[in-house]
């Protein structure tokens, strides 16, 4: 692992940190309070970031050999090892960045706090899938959101689906859209995550170009100050006008007329600087959510093996169901990609 010592002591706050009981938000802040930059050289750090730093096994110098194996040496395909070809865990296989027992002990206290948030929210990995999903899975025929449901609940044959709202509060007359299986719809992103991971470095090319063209559209810095100085010198008319009003220096029809004018005015600017501002705001949100996804690319060594709750919320914008077996996924970058 190549990582200069400026980076280096950024994965040992990391760690350090979270040992002395600090959560990703904390650590996150922390860091950009520090004004501390990115893998990417970005200002925001995301709690999925810093998840992906504290189960990396390179920072104590392992390295795990045959993650993915090629089952197609013609079209160089690469799956997930399950089965396919032994695994290597190679110990001290490079220069470490923390100490083996200070990455065991991350290990240990990320699950006494998974424990302890499953005692508190009930069984964690039956309700884990539930709030990565919600709200954000719609239907492609009426557009209404999916609601997870349990079939056969009761049975060893019981099942999650997800299945259009109409349909299950007005029937299939309003909308005949079909359940899907939540298995199904975690498997697609897997796919679709190891899809932009196998091609991650023309993928985050493509991103960067993206947020290149969000900022292009901005506004820039010198039409709000314009907007600005108008607004404070009809503040100032306005003040005169009044003054002369109280001296009985003016007239008061045409007192009337011109306080009316310059307010008139006064709005259109508030509301003009509000709508750039907004604008601005929307762009500079998207951006970070590009810049997000750029982190949690870079920092991912390995193709996805199971649906990841939390690399799932940090990518992904919405699903629109089309079929059983056919879905859109919308990333927050405002990219999409289709899995059948």
């Amino acid at each position: 692992m190549v990582i200069n010592e400026k980076e280096a002591e950024i994965v040992r706050r990391i760690y350090r940190e979270y040992l002395e009981g600090k959560s990703y938000e904390a650590i996150a802040k922390g860091l950009m309070r520090d004004k501390i930059k990115t893998v990417t050289g970005g200002d925001k750090w995301w709690d999925s970031s810093i998840t992906l730093i504290l189960t990396n096994e390179k920072y104590y110098g392992a390295l795990l050999q045959q993650k993915t194996v090629t089952v197609d040496f013609l079209t160089h395909k690469r799956v997930k090892n399950r089965g396919h070809a032994d695994q290597y865990l190679i110990e001290d296989n490079h220069e470490p960045i923390i100490s083996k027992e200070m990455f065991d002990s991350v290990q240990k206290e990320k699950e006494r706090r998974a424990h302890l948030k499953g005692n508190i929210m009930g069984d964690r990995k039956k309700y884990s899938s539930k709030y990565a999903l919600s709200s954000k899975v719609y239907c492609g025929c009426c557009g209404a959101n999916f609601k997870r449901r349990t079939w056969n609940s009761n049975n060893p044959s019981k099942k999650v689906v997800w299945q259009c709202r109409t349909y299950v509060t007005q029937g299939k007359d309003a909308c005949d859209a079909k359940a899907v299986d939540e298995v199904v719809l975690q498997n697609a992103f897997v796919r679709v995550f190891n899809r932009m991971h196998g091609d991650k470095e023309s993928f985050i090319q493509t991103l960067k170009a993206n947020i290149k063209a969000v900022l292009s559209k901005r506004a820039g810095h010198e039409p709000l100050l314009e907007i600005e100085r108008q607004i404070e010198q009809l503040k100032s008319d306005l003040k005169g006008l009044v003054n002369l009003k109280l001296r009985d220096q003016l007239d008061e029809a045409v007192y009337v007329e011109e306080n009316a004018r310059i307010s008139n005015q006064l709005n259109e600017l508030r509301q003009k600087k509000s709508l750039l501002e907004k604008d601005n705001d929307q762009k500079a949100q998207i951006k970070d959510r590009i810049d997000e996804i750029i982190q949690i690319l870079s920092l991912r060594q390995d193709l996805l093996e199971q649906f990841d709750d939390d690399i799932f919320n940090a990518l992904v914008e919405k699903i629109t169901i089309l079929s059983p077996a056919h879905f859109v996924f919308t990333l927050k970058s405002g990219l999409e990609g289709s899995v059948k």
